[in-house]
């Protein structure tokens, strides 16, 4: 395999190796605040029956209805596991899949020995880099994101915060004189 069919190759499957770990971290981001949506949901139902005292609703009632709660989080937060672990299997079998297939097709052109052939490869690949090499840059940047959003949404830390660019203003044009305008016409 030649350079340059190695690097494109390697190129495409890095991309797809960022966009798959973007995905992962975009479904872990989702998970996190699922679970921190139905934790401040338990904490503030179990909050809002402790504090009140209602008609007719004894504290064994109120335990009763936390219980509940507890148990529909529980049920919930199992679910929310199981379904994006699943997800996330689907994710890497595609990742996986696709990663081989670059690595099959890559394999048999490198050991084509038809002159002809190897000139249109390193033809296409000529003109094919320069795309890949963006799209690599795209996909870590777009990994870096995914990464962003995992960090906020899970609270842990706090993100940076974006860098805003000032535009700079357009010098003024002083208005041209109509009247001089016209005379000269």
């Amino acid at each position: 395999m030649t350079t340059t069919q190695a690097s494109f190759s390697s190129a495409a499957i890095h991309v797809i190796g960022q966009y798959n770990d973007a995905g992962k971290t975009l479904v872990g981001a989702y998970r996190a605040g699922v679970h921190r949506l139905l934790g401040g949901a338990a904490s503030r139902y179990s909050e809002f029956l402790g504090s009140r005292q209602i008609p007719l609703v004894s504290e064994q009632v109120k335990a009763n209805l936390i219980g509940a709660q507890e148990k529909i989080n529980g049920f919930l937060a199992n679910r929310l596991d199981i379904d994006t672990g699943r997800i996330v299997s689907v994710m890497d079998r595609v990742a996986a899949g696709t990663t081989s297939g670059i690595e099959t097709v890559a394999g048999r052109v490198a050991r084509v020995e038809s002159p002809v052939v190897s000139s249109v490869v390193k033809t296409l690949n000529a003109l094919n880099q320069p795309i890949a090499n963006v799209s690599v840059q795209i996909a870590d940047k777009v990994a870096a994101g995914a990464k962003q959003i995992e960090v906020r949404v899970s609270g842990t830390e706090e993100a940076k915060p974006v860098r805003s660019v000032k535009a700079k203003a357009a010098a003024a044009k002083k208005p041209v004189r109509r009247t001089a305008a016209r005379k000269a016409a």
